[in-house]
């Protein structure tokens, strides 16, 4: 059977023999009907109109990154025509690289980007304190965020390997928090309900929850997309329901049920922008992780244009011999690009793992992998399980969840 896999841009296709596949990992997807009635739908319900003209003054709507599939640029004129003051488009990089202009044309879109005024969040910029959560999260946020009259959010939800879902308050925290504050958050991703598709009992996504609402937001729109990027959802207002409605939808496309567990999964990281780099695209080894046995293969499928994406990540991976030894020093101090160096070695721990990808070979085995080619996926699977291997197919494994039946 021949299975296509995003590749950046491209597509990786592979003919898996039918004996040896036990699932391609398809998402129940809904099919985009007229995007833009789906957004007007969700912002003309009479209580978010209620919101949106009660907003006035010095207004932040806090948006994505590159490093997120949100499609702004299509969203951003829907939430402009209803809004009335002063806005600020504030782009939630958390601790990722700032955004630059001609990135910003791209993602707001050039008529937008030229009209409004816009910032990037970096570390750089000037913090306002929230004081602690009652998880002891000290609080601090982007001042240009924090001193406006009005906060908005705008993102996608789609599921967070540690957060559980991403949406909502993620704009927040970690979007325009600082390191510090993330830091603190992200340290309790080692709890066990610190996991894709959890939200009840996930101290990570409670504390920031708690966090954006201390913080204040007062109105969110978030979307959920189908496979090929398309629009099939869009929730707007509280930005707790927000979430919960957008996960319920993610949860009914994409969580997909596996009869056992397997020898080996041959996954994509979504294609772009989640395989932009490593930092992004290793989260796809966490949604099959769990229905691979001990001991099996993961072929991880990522472009990776712009590299590994993070020199901590880079850095902290030839400092550990265990996933272990770093959860240890993890616990005493965070340290972000640390914790996707503890998901790697968890990985590599269990599994090997090889990778087809534009980053050359001694960079891939830094992070304790193999390159490979495409045409040599399903040989070094044979030469490791043999010829009756278990092959799961995973396509989009940002995105789409593998769970045991």
């Amino acid at each position: 059977m021949e299975v296509s896999f995003p590749y950046g841009k491209e597509k990786i296709v592979i003919d898996i023999p039918e004996k040896n596949l036990v699932k391609v990992v398809e998402a129940k997807e809904k099919k985009a009907e007229n995007e833009e009635q789906i957004i007007e739908k969700a912002l003309n319900e009479p209580a978010n109109l209620k919101i949106l003209k009660k907003l006035k003054g010095k207004i932040a709507i806090v948006v994505d990154d590159k490093t997120r599939p949100c499609p702004t640029k299509k969203i951003l004129p829907h939430l402009l025509d209803k809004i009335k003051g002063n806005v600020r488009i504030i782009f939630a990089t958390g601790t990722h690289v700032p955004v630059n202009e001609k990135e910003a044309e791209e993602l707001l879109g050039k008529e937008i980007a030229n009209s409004y005024e816009w910032l990037s969040h970096s570390q750089d910029a000037k913090f306002v304190d929230y004081g602690v959560t009652s998880f002891g999260t000290p609080l601090f946020f982007n001042a240009a965020f924090a001193n406006a009259d009005a906060k908005i959010l705008i993102g996608d939800v789609e599921y967070h390997y540690f957060a559980g879902y991403g949406g909502g308050r993620k704009s927040v925290l970690p979007g325009v928090a600082t390191e510090i504050t993330i830091e603190a958050n992200h340290k309790r991703m080692f709890h066990e309900k610190a996991r894709f598709g959890i939200l009840d009992g996930n101290p990570v996504h409670e504390d920031m929850e708690e966090a954006a609402g201390i913080v204040g937001v007062d109105f969110c729109l978030n979307v959920v997309m189908n496979g090929k990027h398309e629009i099939v959802g869009a929730f707007a207002g509280n930005h707790k329901e927000v979430l919960r409605k957008g996960a319920q939808l993610v949860d009914e496309m994409y969580r997909v049920n596996v009869p056992h567990k397997v020898e080996a999964a041959i996954i994509a990281a979504d294609g772009f922008p989640h395989d932009i780099n490593l930092y992004q695209a290793m989260k796809a080894i966490q949604t099959v992780i769990d229905v691979v046995k001990e001991g099996g293969t993961i072929v991880l499928i990522a472009q990776c244009k712009e590299g590994h994406g993070s020199e901590k990540f880079y850095n902290e991976m030839g400092k550990y011999g265990s996933s272990e030894e770093i959860k240890e020093d993890l616990m005493k101090k965070f340290i972000m690009g640390k914790h996707k160096v503890y998901y790697m070695l968890k990985a590599t721990e269990k599994v090997k793992l090889y990778m087809v990808t534009d980053m050359d070979s001694e960079l891939v085995a830094h992070f304790r992998m193999e390159k490979i080619d495409g045409d040599e996926i399903l040989d070094k699977i044979y030469e490791r399980h043999g010829e009756k291997v278990k092959i799961l197919a995973s396509p989009h494994a940002s995105t789409t969840l593998a769970t045991l039946q």
